[in-house]
């Protein structure tokens, strides 16, 4: 059964309300934290081996003439290599988190559907006795928002099952 939950505002709202504020806040924290992802397919051009760009750094560092020429020093380059190393476990970490988050709600999703399903088939049941009489337009209310249209009908006659025509075996090959 789950528990009992009190008539005034859910204090999960309250919850979840905050907790999403802490995300928000969070954003703040992370350096180099951006949300503009209208060029993430052209990002994919520079998904290189950390091994490369130790090398790109290296030749930065011995040639002045490099460096201004394409804009990077060294020091940049290795902060954000050493950004990406850094960050990634939390994308994984944040990741198991949603997955875990998304499993409890259909966990307690669950839990609620199955107590509803419950008290629906006592509720049917009570509706049925001549002293349950005031349950039955709660009856019929939830079974029109469960999806149920009440007893199918019976047929009057069983048809005979259609059966496929029995052709002749083929001659056999010699």
């Amino acid at each position: 059964m789950l528990p009992k939950a009190s008539a005034g505002p859910s204090p999960h709202a309250e919850a979840a309300k905050a907790l999403i504020g802490k995300f928000r806040a969070l954003r703040e924290e992370i350096l180099y934290f951006t949300t503009d992802l209208t060029d993430s397919r052209a990002l994919n051009g520079g998904a290189v081996p950390e091994s490369f760009v130790e090398a790109v750094s290296a030749a930065v560092q011995q040639s002045t003439r490099l460096e201004q020429a394409g804009g990077a020093d060294a020091t940049m380059l290795r902060d954000a290599w050493a950004y990406t190393v850094a960050y990634e476990p939390v994308v994984q970490e944040l990741l198991a988190m949603a997955k875990f988050l998304s499993h409890s709600i259909r966990v307690q999703r669950n839990a609620a559907g199955l107590s509803a399903l419950d008290v629906y088939t006592l509720a049917k049941r009570l509706s049925k006795r001549q002293d349950g009489a005031e349950l039955r337009p709660f009856v019929a209310d939830m079974r029109v928002k469960l999806g149920k249209k009440g007893r199918p009908r019976k047929a009057n006659s069983d048809p005979a099952p259609a059966t496929a025509p029995v052709l002749p075996a083929p001659p056999a090959k010699e």
